[in-house]
């Protein structure tokens, strides 16, 4: 059962491991260089500057990647289901949208719907409407 966890765990985020390990080195090359300043050393400061810049394009390369398999699930998605329907037809305005547009359309509004939920149901809580304001014991 923990080989399957881990399993998982690796295939939501392979590279989560690395871009911590990066950035964890970046942050430590950071702080010796700053040390570098405060003591006036010119080389060792060069030498941290150049290793900071291999050090970031590495996270930099692995933050890509990493987004390069976040994405791909959403690119099987869209090619299955282009198979089935290449178009959906709009009701009321009869007009054709390809399966992309409308799934890159949908995935935008929900992610910014959520942004609107959050501040929504804050003020129905405040407000206590719909019965999901806190209760009595809690306001005190």
């Amino acid at each position: 059962m923990k080989m399957v966890s881990e399993l998982v765990k690796y295939l939501k985020d392979p590279h989560t491991k690395k871009v911590q390990h990066y950035k964890e080195r970046y942050q430590e090359l950071d702080d010796l260089s700053n040390v570098a300043v405060d003591i006036g050393d010119a080389s060792a400061y060069k030498s941290l500057q150049a290793e900071m810049k291999e050090v970031f394009f590495e996270y930099l390369t692995a933050v890509v990647v990493d987004s390069i398999y976040r994405l791909a699930p959403y690119v099987l998605i869209i090619w299955i289901i282009s198979l089935k329907w290449p178009s959906i037809t709009i009701p009321f305005v009869n007009w054709q949208v390809d399966i992309f547009g409308a799934f890159l359309v949908s995935y935008l509004l929900l992610h910014v719907g959520k942004w609107f939920i959050k501040p929504i149901k804050s003020i129905i809580h405040k407000l206590g409407l719909f019965g999901l304001g806190a209760s009595e014991a809690t306001k005190i």
